[in-house]
């Protein structure tokens, strides 16, 4: 058995030895393929990672193999899996539609790539929204839709989002195909009754909310046009929801927008939202490094193993105070990279027109030279014209990029195909932070670091 198989290309095995409490040492390591920690004997460690199967006990070698942590010597790995999200872009089984109720939104971001206007909401753009949603639903090919409300800022258009959900809804559910939604938005608008017409008339949720900083932080970066804070309206309202236990299936991303200028102030943050009733599995820390959209951030933002290594920083942390910000190695296999690579999903702005990518519209220039169809000239039943990142695939698999080397690639997908292609680096944190985070991982199991 063991003379047909070797070693995956996508294993990270770590150096460091770990003390059980019976004495035997062990060496951790992650099956990116499946998305698998593992651990071995340091003698078996060895042997594996040299190659030497035949040293390794049966069951150890059908273990490793039902984590395809060993695989086929007949296999091409990066073919098989760039064919296996190649299979799922092109399919149709969940159908994802972002859509952009309004181009306006409220604050005004310093980091903010878009270009915010106000326009009048058209009721036909509306309708083709329902149209598009009803469509997807009905396409043999779906069984599930997924809706998510973008922006601008989505609660602007509040009145579109329910009228869109009270069409689409009765839909999802004659036809027996599970609908979901969530929502991106700066808080501001947020009150208890909105939220009570998000959950109970919309379906969502996942509600998503950047808060960048303590009071005075995020009050200056993230401020309201006329000038208002926003802070303590959305954190006293978070908190509120969280000691009632209302809307019980709904969870909070709270997304830190993280450069050089409040990246010492997110420990504080932290501690300030656990003091103030958000530590709760229900509330999720999402911290990210800035990014440009199109605009030059390039004297703001933080190197991306400079952010990973801060983040190890705050993930111990918010464990320390019952918080919860992911800071292991992924949990499972990403099916596609992003929206972008997958022709079943699809972008909508407020004026019809359809991108492939959430970080097009609103963007100056993006916004025209990445537009794939408008819906005034596009069938309803029909899915959206290939992107700019539809061959993404194809351009790993052709070694185009470092993605086709990378480890990480079955559970990363190349992370933004859009950024790689403007000479950014998009790698997520884990690439540079894993040996910490296997040895973080051994650690919450008991075992000892040798040394």
């Amino acid at each position: 058995m063991t003379n047909v198989l070797k070693r995956s290309d996508y294993i990270l095995l770590s150096d460091r030895s770990f003390r059980a409490p019976d004495g035997d040492r062990y060496r951790f390591g992650f099956a990116s393929r499946t998305a698998k920690m593992f651990r071995l004997r340091e003698a078996d460690a060895e042997s594996f990672d040299a190659g030497r199967l035949d040293d390794l006990h049966p069951e150890l070698v059908q273990e490793l193999t039902e984590i395809e942590a060993l695989v086929s010597t007949s296999e091409d790995e990066l073919g098989e899996l760039t064919r296996r999200r190649r299979a799922r872009s092109t399919g149709a089984r969940l159908r994802r539609l972002v859509f952009l109720p309004t181009s306006y939104c409220n604050m005004g971001c310093a980091y903010c790539g878009q270009e915010h206007t106000k326009t009048p909401v058209e009721r036909r753009r509306v309708q083709q929204k329902i149209d598009r949603a009803v469509a997807a639903l009905a396409d043999p090919e779906t069984t599930a839709l997924h809706v998510a409300w973008f922006g601008g800022e989505p609660l602007l258009a509040l009145r579109v989002i329910r009228e869109i959900s009270a069409a689409v809804l009765p839909e999802a559910e004659r036809l027996g195909k599970p609908y979901s939604a969530d929502v991106v938005t700066n808080g501001s608008l947020l009150t208890h009754r909105v939220l009570r017409e998000l959950y109970d008339d919309c379906a969502i949720r996942w509600l998503e909310v950047t808060i960048d900083g303590p009071r005075e932080v995020h009050d200056e970066r993230r401020a309201m046009r006329n000038g208002a804070g926003t802070f303590d309206k959305i954190v006293d309202l978070i908190g509120e929801v969280i000691a009632a236990g209302s809307y019980p299936e709904l969870t909070f991303g709270i997304r830190t927008n993280v450069d050089n200028q409040n990246e010492d102030r997110v420990a504080e943050l932290i501690t300030e939202l656990a003091r103030r009733g958000l530590a709760s599995p229900r509330v999720i820390l999402k911290p990210a490094p800035v990014h440009s959209w199109g605009n030059d951030v390039a004297d703001r933002e933080l190197k991306r193993s400079e952010y990973a290594r801060r983040e190890l920083e705050w993930a111990a942390l918010a464990a320390s105070l019952g918080m919860t910000l992911p800071a292991t190695l992924p949990l499972r296999p990403r099916a596609a990279t992003c929206i972008a690579t997958s022709r079943s999903s699809e972008v909508v702005d407020s004026a019809g027109r359809v991108y492939s990518c959430t970080e097009h519209p609103l963007v100056p220039v993006d916004s025209v030279r990445g537009q794939v169809a408008s819906l005034d000239l596009l069938p309803v039943d029909q899915r959206r014209p290939e992107g700019a990142f539809d061959s993404w695939y194809d351009e790993v698999r052709a070694g185009q990029w470092p993605c086709a080397t990378c480890p990480f690639m079955p559970v990363c997908g190349g992370g933004c195909p859009k950024l790689w292609k403007e000479g950014e680096l998009p790698c997520p944190s884990y690439k540079f932070t894993w040996r910490e985070r296997l040895d973080n991982a051994a650690i919450a199991r008991g075992l000892v670091a040798d040394g």
